[in-house]
């Protein structure tokens, strides 16, 4: 029976790993960076992914994988409103279920998983010190109190657009820096104040 699909036509043992490695490249490409709040359950799908094709996985895996869904949520949520995510969340996303450390838990037997963790959070410190200044890193606001006042900054921002339409002033003039204040705060280390696919929108709903 011909397939239509390249991809279909694939050996399976090539188009599970094709699978697995898009949905990582994926959640890296949300928020542009190689660690954010969305890699955590990207990573955690490319995981289940991975059971299914195995047919299970060990059960201290399953759980690492059962974990990564719970944090994974957490860390969409944060990532469409674009919310402050804690030191713990960061913690957990850089050095647990970063990209690298999915993939090795997935590539390594079940049973050095633990040794798959280990390495990824050695290789993601070097990357880390190898990198500075810049930070390969990307968790949104920096404090609760930043993320308050971008959405504040977005809320005055409607108000003052609501106000000129109903008043009718030309404001062709006025300071362009004022028209972003709702695109959040400015990543560490970036030149865009804007991140992602979501935030800025689902903010403004």
């Amino acid at each position: 029976m011909y397939s239509g699909l390249i991809f279909e036509s694939l050996p399976w043992w090539i188009a599970a790993p094709l699978l697995q490695l898009g949905i990582l490249v994926f959640g890296m490409a949300l928020d542009e960076t190689y660690v954010n709040r969305a890699t955590v359950l990207t990573g955690a799908i490319a995981l289940y992914t991975h059971s299914v094709i195995a047919g299970g996985v060990w059960m201290p895996v399953g759980l690492y994988l059962d974990i990564g869904v719970v944090i994974g949520a957490y860390g969409l949520y944060a990532y469409v409103v674009d919310a402050y995510v804690a030191n713990w969340f960061r913690v957990a996303a850089f050095f647990v279920y970063s990209p690298l450390s999915v993939f090795l838990v997935i590539l390594l037997p079940d049973v050095v998983f633990p040794l798959a963790l280990v390495l990824a959070g050695y290789a993601n410190l070097q990357l880390m010190a190898s990198l500075e200044p810049t930070e390969p890193y990307y968790f949104g606001p920096d404090s609760p109190d930043e993320f308050e006042d971008a959405v504040a900054a977005t809320d005055e921002g409607e108000k003052g657009t609501e106000d000129g339409t109903e008043s009718g002033p030309d404001v062709s003039n006025e300071d362009s820096s004022s028209g972003h204040l709702g695109a959040g705060p400015a990543p560490t280390g970036g030149d865009s104040d804007e991140r992602g696919v979501l935030p800025e929108f689902m903010r403004r709903l």
